[in-house]
């Protein structure tokens, strides 16, 4: 989060020190004001990528290995509004079987499949037991899903298991 809020200081650093020189050095040549100009749309643009990071959107990135499934929302695709879908999900990684400090919102790309399994894990979130959510791409797969996986679906072995109880320290 801190480098986000660094790249979005230096870009804005840049767009005042940008108007400074535009304001102060009129005399410069053309081409090189265009190019200042052409450099100050990069870093707006890289100012809008960072501010989307820090204001806490989905990301489209690859989900951990082994996290801790909060809540889903699933959006299932509607050709007639012209709506691909996707499926929105909150988690914390378990990176060395340790909870992350703070959760992170994902967003996968809707399959049938993949809907079927985030729905069965909300319904046992919502029946009060946590779900262990586990990727595993490289599992031993059946034909149909080897060749589903090869077609570029993400996630086939995707599983959510219920998280074990605690074990209680000794009296």
């Amino acid at each position: 989060m801190s480098e986000v809020l660094l790249s979005l200081s230096f870009a804005y650093v840049f767009l005042a020190a940008l108007l400074l020189l535009t304001l102060i050095f009129s005399r410069l040549a053309w081409v090189f004001k265009v190019a200042l100009v052409i450099v100050a749309l990069g870093f707006y643009w890289l100012s809008y990528q960072g501010w989307k990071e820090s204001q806490g959107w989905p990301t489209a990135a690859d989900i951990p290995d082994r996290f801790l499934l909060h809540y889903a929302v699933i959006e299932e695709p509607d050709e007639e509004l012209g709506v691909k879908g996707g499926i929105f999900i909150w988690l914390s990684d378990l990176k060395n079987l340790e909870i992350a400090e703070e959760p992170r919102a994902y967003r996968l790309e809707y399959t049938q499949q993949t809907h079927g399994k985030v729905s069965e894990a909300i319904r046992e979130i919502q029946n009060g037991g946590l779900q262990l959510g586990i990727t595993n791409p490289q599992s031993d797969l059946p034909a149909i899903e080897s060749k589903k996986k090869r077609s570029g679906e993400k996630y086939i072995g995707l599983e959510f298991v219920k998280l074990p109880d605690p074990s209680l320290p000794e009296k």
